[in-house]
């Protein structure tokens, strides 16, 4: 990864985060900026690095991307792809809602896919 040295980099880093996962969920940058309550214009900015977005403004562009808010400022290009991240999120959230006999149920499931996939 290269390394980020000083705000301006950081900046840039947001921006593709943001725009990278805003392709990858098929938004242009107008449906994104509309999700978000922001101006496309703004988004545009964010997402080149121009822009210094405030925190609230993260916060909403990370809800409408339906993202953890962690997700845009991981600069570690070595971690999960973007599929990988949503689908550990997803499961993260639905184990949230399940009770303790479920979540048993749900982890063996799990390993019998796992060991299907290993045979």
């Amino acid at each position: 990864m290269a390394e980020l040295s000083n705000i301006s980099d950081y900046k840039k880093k947001i921006g593709a985060n943001i725009a990278k996962y805003r392709k990858s969920k098929g938004l242009t940058q107008r449906e994104l900026a509309h999700l978000a309550g922001i101006a496309s214009q703004t988004l545009s900015c964010i997402e080149i690095g121009v822009n210094n977005p405030s925190f609230n403004v993260v916060i909403k562009i990370a809800i409408a991307l339906e993202i953890p808010l962690s997700y845009i400022f991981t600069f570690d290009e070595n971690t999960y792809d973007i599929q990988d991240k949503q689908l550990l999120f997803l499961a993260s959230e639905a184990f949230k809602d399940l009770d303790y006999k479920d979540r048993e149920i749900a982890f063996k499931l799990v390993q019998c896919f796992k060991n299907e996939r290993k045979s």
